[in-house]
C-alpha cells in the first residue's frame, strides 16, 4: 500500500491507510492515542466528524488491529529465538526439515507445522541465510 495520500481522497482512503498501519505496522494515528483526539498531524485531520474520535466502536477495532500485530511480532520474534538457538546448539547448517523437527520437538506452542518453521527461515534472511537448497546457516 502506498504511504501517500492524495490530496481529497476522502475518508475511504485515509481510513484504508489508518487501518493498513495498524495491521501491519502496529501504527495508530496520533489522535487515537490521546484522549483530546486532537487532529493536528492525524492522516484523517480535516474530516468532518473524525471517526477515530467520535465513533468508540472503530476506535476499539484500530486498537484490536494494532493488538494483533503487537502479538504477532512477538510471536515471531520468540519463533526466531528459538531456532537461533537451535542453529547455535547444532554449529552446522541445517535443512529446514530437521530444523523443523527439532524447533517442534522444543516448543510445539510456537510451531503449529513444519512449514511454519520454513516461512520463518525462507522469510528472515536477515538472520538465516540459505547455503544450498533448503539448508540454511545463522547469519
Amino acid at each position: 500500500m502506498d504511504d501517500t495520500l492524495t490530496p481529497g481522497s476522502g475518508w475511504p482512503s485515509t481510513q484504508a491507510h489508518i487501518e493498513h498501519a495498524a495491521a501491519f505496522a502496529g501504527v495508530l494515528p496520533p489522535c487515537a492515542l490521546s484522549q483530546a483526539f486532537e487532529c493536528d498531524g492525524c492522516s484523517a485531520e480535516g474530516i468532518d466528524p473524525c471517526p477515530i474520535g467520535t465513533d468508540p466502536d472503530y476506535l476499539s477495532y484500530l486498537l484490536h488491529l494494532r493488538d494483533l500485530f503487537l502479538r504477532q511480532s512477538t510471536k515471531r520474534a520468540s519463533q526466531i529465538k528459538v531456532l537461533q538457538q537451535i542453529f547455535r546448539r547444532h554449529k552446522l547448517p541445517l535443512h529446514w526439515q530437521f530444523a523443523a523437527l527439532l524447533a517442534i520437538r522444543e516448543d510445539a506452542s510456537l510451531f503449529q507445522s513444519p512449514d511454519s518453521v520454513r516461512g520463518i527461515l525462507y522469510f528472515n534472511p536477515q538472520v538465516f541465510t540459505m547455503i544450498r537448497d533448503g539448508v540454511f546457516v545463522l547469519r
